[in-house]
């Protein structure tokens, strides 16, 4: 091995063809299931490559990483046909260990797959695995280390490190073994905008060490800058393929399969159908600013609809009152993590608390249901002190829903699930049952309603866990991530579904995000947070506005926002509709220069 620690030797290429992982037809069906989840999927895997993988939830993304890990068929079992070949190998002639050899994982959730309580243990954990003699395993830790840069971790404890380092940590455990193929599903869903910058660095320093890559990610965006080459899923079937420019240009095909194109492809493609010519095909904001600066027109600049304060109920009552609240965890690692807070939220308002990982967003929401009691200062939900009222009051009067959906799913089916609560709270049981099915509908689940809700998909589990505390009608509801594991479908409509809870049931609705797009579309107020303190507090034009500020805890307006304040433009559109109501009149129907 070479002694620079910087950097690892990649495997020979006389060992591996230029196409190290093939798929040839490969279909997957389920025990008990009726449809297959591969529909003849057929895939060449190129050496050194980042090849991307989008697809509406339930498409069968997932599924094809565990194939193409040889987790199906030697760990789980169901009816696949065809043949997976890698290095040339059938998958048949594999075994799960010989599989492991070449190809290494990377889940969703890091915390699924971090086992040991020092890093430095985490890492080296698979090479023990292996029967690796010590002083190798000694050499490949420093050297994993310096590849990721994470050599101030060595000595952390696992279950302190933030997402994004979790996330780093998950990575280089998995590539320390030098698999010539890395899989990774969706790692950074879960992350702020600087975890999963970091999580991506790490990928590309995977890559310019000639490594493979082949990464399952729900943001489309983070694909679009960065992958090679793009596959599109639906309903088990490749339906697009290409690279990220070429996907790009197929809006009409990306919508039908249920996902939503980057913001600057789509404000540009919408601005052309219109009749404004634009040179060159811009990916990012970064690549479309010196394309619009030349032929827009400030001067006629349309004025957008100013922002309004959140409205007020006619009674003056908030819905949530915040007083002066303070909430240091306690030793052995004493943190403080909200640094006296204050703030109101009127009833029936939809507002997002947004900001990097470790803000003190989820510790904050916590405090507000009561489940955290603050080292000082109040919380007042429809005038009462939550933290002075029994559980049975508290549950009828603010709701909440984890961002892990599995920590509060816990029966034998999704309607068992969200029954539950209401029967626990003395609901009668034909009651309970039409509660349960309204809230299930509403969260298109009413077809799922008899499986078990560990055999949903993630996002499915994110829209039950929300199902089950809106069936309980409280007053106030909040949800700690509610869209992740998602695509962008689903996302619309679970926002959607809040906006209604909102609007037509009086429900105040509090969601902690790290979709600023969705935020921008849905909220009518957001509350940003810095360090255990409110950085920003507003209409989301007038917040995502303030980029230089917000940059402060790693947050970024949508791309059509950061766009229109690159280009001197106020005030800024919060979407692409938006944006191009903005940017038309402003632009010359002549070509671009």
């Amino acid at each position: 091995m070479s002694q620079n620690s910087a950097s690892f030797s990649p495997p020979s290429k006389t060992a591996s063809s230029a196409r190290p992982l093939v798929l040839e037809d490969v279909s997957f069906l389920y025990p008990k299931s009726e449809a297959p989840v591969l529909d003849h999927v057929s895939i060449e895997v190129r050496r050194g490559e980042f090849l991307g993988i989008v697809g509406p939830t339930g498409s069968g993304k997932s599924t094809l990483l565990s194939v193409m890990a040889g987790i199906i068929p030697h760990y789980i079992h169901g009816a696949m046909t065809g043949e997976v070949l890698l290095q040339g190998v059938s998958t048949h002639q594999l075994s799960l260990a010989g599989f492991a050899v070449h190809v290494s994982m990377v889940l969703q959730d890091p915390e699924s797959q971090l086992f040991n309580l020092l890093v430095r243990d985490e890492l080296v954990w698979g090479l023990e695995n292996r029967g690796v003699e010590r002083e190798r395993q000694t050499q490949q830790l420093r050297d994993v280390l310096k590849f990721f840069r994470i050599e101030k971790l060595e000595e952390r404890i696992t279950y302190d490190l933030s997402g994004g380092e979790k996330q780093r940590v998950a990575i280089a455990a998995a590539y320390i073994s030098r698999p010539e193929i890395l899989l990774l599903d969706n790692p950074t869903s879960q992350l702020d905008p600087r975890g999963a910058a970091l999580a991506i660095e790490s990928i590309r320093r995977v890559l310019e060490n000639h490594q493979t890559v082949v990464m399952v990610e729900d943001k489309i965006d983070e694909l679009v800058e960065h992958a090679d080459r793009l596959l599109v899923m639906d309903k088990g079937r490749i339906v697009l393929e290409g690279t990220p420019l070429e996907i790009c240009r197929s809006l009409p095909e990306l919508e039908a399969a249920g996902l939503y194109a980057p913001q600057v492809p789509e404000l540009v493609a919408r601005l052309r159908t219109g009749g404004r010519t634009i040179s060159g095909e811009p990916l990012t904001v970064e690549e479309a600013v010196p394309l619009f600066k030349p032929v827009m027109r400030k001067e006629r600049l349309p004025r957008l609809r100013a922002s309004d304060p959140a409205p007020r109920p006619a009674d003056g009552q908030s819905a949530i009152e915040v007083k002066s609240v303070l909430f240091t965890y306690p030793p052995p690692h004493e943190t403080p993590a909200i640094r006296g807070v204050s703030f109101e939220v009127p009833r029936a308002s939809l507002l997002a608390i947004v900001g990097q990982n470790g803000s003190g967003k989820t510790t904050l929401a916590r405090c507000m249901s009561g489940y955290l009691k603050p080292t000082s200062g109040q919380i007042h939900v429809s005038g009462r002190d939550v933290h002075q009222i029994t559980v049975r009051e508290r549950a009828k009067l603010i709701g909440y829903v984890f961002q892990n959906p599995e920590t509060q799913l816990f029966k034998n089916s999704a309607l068992e699930d969200v029954v539950y609560g209401l029967r626990n709270l003395g609901a009668r049981k034909d009651e309970a049952d039409e509660r349960a099915r309204t809230s299930l509908t509403l969260l298109n689940l009413w077809d799922k309603r008899d499986v078990h809700p560990f055999r949903l998909s993630y996002g499915d589990k994110q829209r039950l866990a929300i199902a089950t505390i809106a069936a309980l009608e409280p007053s106030a509801l909040i949800i700690d991530e509610p869209t992740t594991g998602q695509d962008h479908r689903q996302a619309h409509q679970t926002m959607r579904l809040l906006e209604k809870l909102r609007s037509e049931l009086g429900v105040t609705v509090i969601v902690i995000t790290h979709a600023m797009p969705l935020a921008a579309e849905y909220c009518d107020r957001i509350v940003v947070m810095c360090e255990g303190e409110i950085l920003l507090d507003g209409p989301p034009r007038d917040v995502f506005a303030e980029e230089k500020t917000l940059a402060k805890t790693f947050v970024e307006p949508p791309p059509v926002t950061r766009l229109a304040i690159q280009l001197g433009l106020n005030p800024v559109p919060l979407t692409v509709a938006e944006a191009v109501d903005q940017f038309a009149p402003l632009m010359s129907r002549e070509a671009a220069s």
